[in-house]
């Protein structure tokens, strides 16, 4: 399936990462990415930047954000489910746009970015 040209913030792709590509505790195996970096950012160049998903609920914490399956809008042309996940904000990835599995799964709704956001803040210490 042809890449889009513009990927936007909020949206939820499923990414592979290889455990090759990894070290130590860094997230790999296939997971639901959001993309959290600036719609002008993911035009520009050849990648994103995301943060993954977890069905493990009980990692959620001040930095690791509950998700709940209602603050999902799931895309009906991709058969993989959406769940309840925990954003796990403190495993920020740069992602080449070539790992994002088409269709996308689907997007979040305001309300879920904000709390990403709010967390993404507290794991830089952004006031």
């Amino acid at each position: 399936m042809e890449h889009p040209t513009e990927y936007k913030q909020g949206e939820i792709y499923w990414v592979t990462i290889k455990a090759v590509e990894t070290t130590g505790s860094e997230q790999k195996k296939s997971r639901p990415y959001i993309i959290v970096s600036r719609n002008q950012i993911n035009r520009l160049g050849p990648h994103v930047i995301g943060v993954p998903f977890t069905s493990s609920l009980h990692l959620a914490c001040a930095h690791r954000i509950k998700v709940p399956l209602s603050e999902m809008v799931p895309n009906s042309a991709c058969s993989r489910k959406l769940q309840e996940s925990v954003a796990l904000t403190d495993q920020i990835r740069v992602l080449d746009k070539s790992r994002l599995e088409l269709p996308k799964m689907g997007d979040l709704t305001e309300t879920a970015r904000y709390g990403i956001e709010g967390a993404l803040a507290n794991v830089f210490d952004i006031r």
